[in-house]
């Protein structure tokens, strides 16, 4: 007798537990972009190995993010992989506490966030089980996750400004634990399921024939260079504006901005689109991107870096949707899976490599680093133009 087929209804809180997850997963970053640099700072750190405990785990998760993919697909569920990274990251971090000095912060660290960052692509499969499976807005499955930032940014800003900077570790481990928590709360797909899911979900192995394409590399190397033109910013923008005199609720508002644009430009993304054309949109952030790093390198004020901090929805958001929507029409339909995967681990390389060169740059030149984060648009341009170019002969 053969086995009934498989239902279309989702398990019961389905949605809400993946938001749920999301809500607790990035409340992190809420605090660990802004202030982890600020607290290994206090930790005595110079700008170089700060910006090195940045880079090399980022390049560690990288390289092994398609093994978590592989975990995630032979475990026993989504749920089980995720619990697996998510408790060891949280326990792991605990140890930085009693460690002083840069070779223990920057292990015990990069292992604890290594684990931690490897269990959004084993949720994100789980989401996208919903998305194809039961019908899921991935969207609102996601904004959550963005709200947390938001408010755990503006809090922590607003505790640094009374607290001394080492309760950023305190904070930093209850966002940890946070995400343990809740991973707890995942569901769990029915085998039956996840079995269809696993024949019939896009082919997520990059096809790496594809970087023998000139026009396939060149997209991803515009996008992955507007993308690593950030590295200051995110290694050093909050130690910066301290050094100004800016308190943490300031800061908080600072990246609370930023994230607030991005989620609007994702949120009218399908006009974006529309209006300004997938390369339309690489111009865009592009050239905002120079914009903001002149304007970082001087000191406006808070008026000033408020609006500089805006240009987040063009710098970040907008190439983002411009790089995914050139490389869509660009590449067949039945490979974009694989582009997908080539151009996350690209940009995660590259902003890997200007991370690690922003800690020497910050260290000799102060806020004028940001000046050198220009030839990376600039370059992307250069990149552009002759790719645009060459696509304009051969029609």
């Amino acid at each position: 007798m053969s086995s009934p087929p498989p239902s279309s209804t989702a398990p019961r809180g389905f949605a809400f537990r993946m938001a749920l997850f999301y809500f607790g997963y990035f409340m992190m970053g809420g605090v660990v972009t802004p202030f982890y640099p600020v607290w290994l700072q206090g930790r005595g750190l110079s700008e170089v190995e700060i910006a090195n405990c940045i880079a090399i785990p980022a390049l560690v998760r990288v390289l092994l993010t398609p093994f978590a993919g592989v975990f995630a697909d032979r475990a026993p569920h989504r749920r089980f992989a995720a619990i697996s990274l998510a408790v060891p990251g949280a326990l792991i971090f605990l140890l930085a506490y009693p460690a002083q000095g840069y070779w223990p912060l920057l292990i015990i660290t990069g292992s604890a966030f290594t684990l931690y960052y490897l269990t959004i692509p084993v949720v994100e499969a789980l989401a996208l089980t919903g998305v194809r499976r039961f019908g899921m807005d991935y969207g609102r499955l996601r904004v959550s996750g963005s709200i947390a930032f938001i408010i755990v940014n503006l809090g922590s800003g607003a505790l640094l400004s009374l607290l001394h900077p080492e309760a950023i570790f305190w904070i930093i481990a209850a966002t940890l634990f946070a995400a343990m928590a809740v991973s707890f709360a995942l569901p769990v797909t029915p085998p039956e399921i996840r079995r269809l899911d696993d024949l019939t979900k896009p082919r997520a192995r990059p096809d790496w024939r594809m970087l023998a394409d000139p026009g396939f590399v060149a997209l991803i190397l515009v996008g992955a260079l507007v993308q690593a033109s950030h590295a200051v910013l995110y290694s050093f923008g909050s130690i910066h504006w301290r050094s100004l005199g800016f308190d943490g609720i300031e800061i908080g508002a600072f990246w609370a901005i930023g994230i607030v644009v991005e989620v609007a430009v994702f949120s009218f993304s399908g006009l974006a689109v529309r209006t300004f054309g997938p390369f339309g949109l690489l111009v865009l952030g592009g050239t905002a991107a120079i914009v903001r790093w002149l304007g970082e390198a001087q000191d406006p004020g808070f008026l000033g870096f408020f609006a500089l901090q805006s240009l987040h929805g063009v710098t970040f958001a907008a190439t983002y949707l411009g790089n995914q929507h050139a490389i869509a029409r660009a590449m067949p339909e039945e490979i974009t899976a694989s582009a997908q995967g080539i151009l996350a681990m690209a940009t995660g390389l590259v902003m890997a490599g200007s991370t690690a060169l922003a800690g020497p740059l910050y260290r000799s030149y102060g806020a004028e680093a940001y000046l050198f984060m220009i030839a990376f648009p600039v370059a992307a341009f250069a990149i552009l133009a002759g790719y645009y170019a060459v696509r304009r002969a051969r029609i």
